[in-house]
């Protein structure tokens, strides 16, 4: 990916975050059906955090296996 990098810190802090504040949402919120919403913004999130991280030479650590 040939972006510059603070916009790579951001989507990783955006990312990260929302990753973080969404579990906290399926823990803490009362209700089934909010809170089951909610754990799929957080599926979707880490899937799009892992989909970053594994695009993103500079972040990934198997970088030499690919």
């Amino acid at each position: 990916m040939d972006l510059p990098g603070p916009i790579h810190d951001f989507l990783l802090v955006f990312l990260g975050s929302g990753l973080i504040l969404g579990s906290l949402t399926v823990v803490l919120l009362l209700n089934r059906i909010y809170s089951a919403f909610s754990l799929g913004l957080v599926l979707f999130s880490a899937a799009q955090l892992l989909i970053y991280l594994f695009l993103n030479p500079f972040l990934n650590p198997f970088f030499c296996f690919f």
